[in-house]
């Protein structure tokens, strides 16, 4: 007899892996050490549902991969243009730069 706590334990264990396998395949992580690190703190997921050595080498290799695939993409050497700075930055900066004088601060401070 199914439960509804049934349905929802195995749809926590297929999130955790498919979280698992994203992060892997995303390229941000070096190992299973840096997945594990995330999902402990990605809504309390259990790393104990990937902790298996076959996972483990799964997701590693994944790693790898894709680490492998980032770096073939963007040859050394390679100029990576600069993003303009966003409105705010640029709004921020025109009220940084238009602030008192400081012959104004110095006379304030005697």
């Amino acid at each position: 007899m199914s439960t509804g706590h049934d349905d929802l334990d195995a749809w926590k264990r297929q999130r955790t892996v498919t979280l698992a396998l994203e992060l892997a395949d995303s390229g941000r992580c070096e190992n299973f050490g840096d997945i594990a690190y995330a999902l402990q703190f990605e809504r309390g997921l259990a790393t104990t549902l990937i902790d298996d050595p076959d996972m483990r080498r799964q997701l590693n290799e994944r790693c790898a991969n894709a680490r492998e695939s980032a770096s073939a993409e963007t040859p050394p050497g390679a100029v990576i243009p600069d993003n303009a700075p966003s409105f705010f930055r640029r709004a921020a900066s025109a009220l940084w730069r238009s602030g008192s004088p400081v012959a104004e601060l110095d006379s304030a401070a005697s």
